[in-house]
């Protein structure tokens, strides 16, 4: 496979991407849909563990979700705890523009690879760090999972409660959270330093990404006020709807087309400082009169009135949806193992550098030779010497 990333606004950025899982590789997975060059670096014997996780024990192939946030990325295999595996980590890093990694507070560190190490070799080198709790803190060597990180944050009590029962598997963007984080403080490293000609590190702790993205709820906590929205039932089905966010003229146009004019009478309901004051009482009624539709009735009667509706989708669902499927949201790769797979297309559009998916994650180490060759000047009898050696 011959990987090209001469598209995108990030064509000519190169990143040593040494993170594993989900949250640091998802920060560079949208960095390489915006055309970075993001070489990913392996131990042979101990790849990234996300490619076989939750994979049945003999799949012959790597995982549905390795392959898809390892996309447009390149592999090579390196052993960094041999003297001559960092000698060439560090002659990789005088010719790249960004290192990410996620160990575990200290690994990179006691590895010599550090960031004050690193920058030794090349001061125009960004450094990004993805920790679970940050590198500072009473909690800073404490080891950590987006499972872990939801509750710390607060995210898993906000979303879902106590109604779970002792061993549901909570699902939510603990990892991207961190990796949307880690991303954008990239992007503006990159940006500082091309006018400064400086580099600089970037912490991200997975438990603070995710506060950043509660904002709604420390409204709530702070302020006192209750979510503006909610998930109700409709028949067969739920939609979401912001009834307390409806002013007078929203209201009464919602109302009337699901047939309770009378409601405007009422002067719980009368105006948005009624509602307001009254919002559980709304809640529930307005409720009651959602289980007399579909969803699909629900929306088209909803949305033909201006008013911002949803129904709540399944995966299915949001694959046959006819809005999606006219942007082009998701797109077909054909890998040789896996076969043909569907991956969410790059969400994040340029009009004049456009964003690309050129193929799904690769094997371990298929691009040594490629990298060594173009960026080492070793032969490929290099190479091969180099991983009978345990190098690579």
């Amino acid at each position: 496979m011959n990987a090209t990333t001469e598209f995108g606004p990030l064509n000519g950025v190169r990143i040593l991407d040494l993170s594993h899982v989900l949250n640091g590789p998802f920060a560079t997975m949208l960095l390489a849909h915006m055309g970075a060059e993001v070489i990913k670096v392996e131990q042979e014997g101990s790849p990234d563990r996300f490619r076989h996780a939750w994979m049945p024990v003999d799949a012959d192939h790597d995982g549905y979700e390795f392959l898809a946030v390892n996309a447009n990325k390149k592999t090579v295999t390196l052993n960094l705890k041999s003297e001559r595996g960092r000698e060439m980590f560090i002659d990789l890093v005088k010719q790249s523009d960004v290192v990410v990694e996620n160990f575990s507070t200290g690994v990179m560190d006691r590895l010599g690879l550090g960031y004050e190490a690193l920058r030794e070799h090349n001061p125009r080198l960004i450094y990004g760090s993805s920790k679970g709790y940050g590198e500072t803190g009473p909690h800073a060597g404490f080891r950590s999972y987006a499972t872990v990180a939801m509750a710390a944050s607060g995210w898993a009590n906000a979303a879902w409660g106590l109604s779970k029962s002792p061993g549901t598997q909570v699902q939510g963007p603990g990892d991207e959270a961190a990796g949307v984080s880690l991303a954008v403080g990239l992007l503006a490293a990159l940006y500082h330093r091309s006018v400064t000609g400086t580099g600089q590190k970037i912490e991200i702790s997975m438990q603070e990404a995710l506060m950043g993205f509660m904002v709604a709820n420390f409204h709530e906590h702070f302020e006192g006020q209750g979510p503006a929205g909610a998930y109700m039932e409709a028949k067969d089905g739920h939609v979401a709807f912001h009834v307390p966010d409806l002013n007078d003229e929203m209201f009464t146009r919602f109302a009337t087309v699901l047939g309770h004019p009378e409601a405007l009478e009422d002067e719980r309901m009368a105006d948005v400082r009624a509602r307001r004051a009254n919002l559980a009482y709304v809640q529930r009624t307005t409720a009651g009169w959602m289980k007399e539709f579909t969803p699909k009735e629900l929306f088209s009667m909803l949305t033909a009135q201006s008013l911002p509706i949803g129904p709540v989708y399944t995966i299915d669902d949001v694959l046959e949806d006819k809005h999606l499927q006219a942007r082009d949201v998701f797109v077909d790769v054909e890998h040789a193992e896996a076969g043909d797979l569907t991956l969410l297309a790059p969400w994040i559009r340029f009009s004049e550098t456009p964003s690309r998916i050129s193929h799904a994650g690769p094997a371990v180490g298929e691009y040594n030779y490629e990298v060594y060759g173009k960026l080492l000047g070793l032969g490929a009898e290099d190479v091969d010497a180099l991983r009978a050696e345990g190098v690579i």
